[in-house]
């Protein structure tokens, strides 16, 4: 039975187009029912309704994942550009370090002004 589900599964992901391989292991002890990970949809579930309804439910999530795609790369643009500003703006601070030391120490040796 299990090889049938599983089959049809695939059938369904391939006349959507989806690019996954089903794999239905009817594991205990995971807390997951299901979960899409690298090119795989794993299933969890024992029972074949549970199964159905958690295929149900990762293909919705994969197609989601199309739609947040685009928001994932402006985010993580934005971060990368954030992380060069403020790299360069660590080195011009480590830079600047000596020459406010030195400034410092220099004017501390000067004699008091009366």
């Amino acid at each position: 039975m299990k090889n049938s589900v599983e089959a049809r599964m695939q059938n369904c992901l391939e006349r959507l187009g989806i690019p996954l391989k089903v794999v239905w292991t009817h594991e205990t002890g995971n807390d997951k029912h299901g979960e899409i990970k690298s090119d795989f949809l794993f299933i969890y579930d024992r029972d074949q309704e549970e199964a159905w309804s958690t295929f149900l439910h990762e293909v919705y999530e994969f197609k989601f994942r199309q739609v947040k795609h685009p928001y994932y790369a402006l985010v993580n643009s934005l971060i990368d550009a954030v992380q060069k500003l403020i790299y360069e703006r660590k080195e011009n601070f480590l830079a600047a370090l000596p020459k406010i030391d030195k400034a410092i120490a220099e004017e501390r040796r000067r004699p008091k002004l009366t």
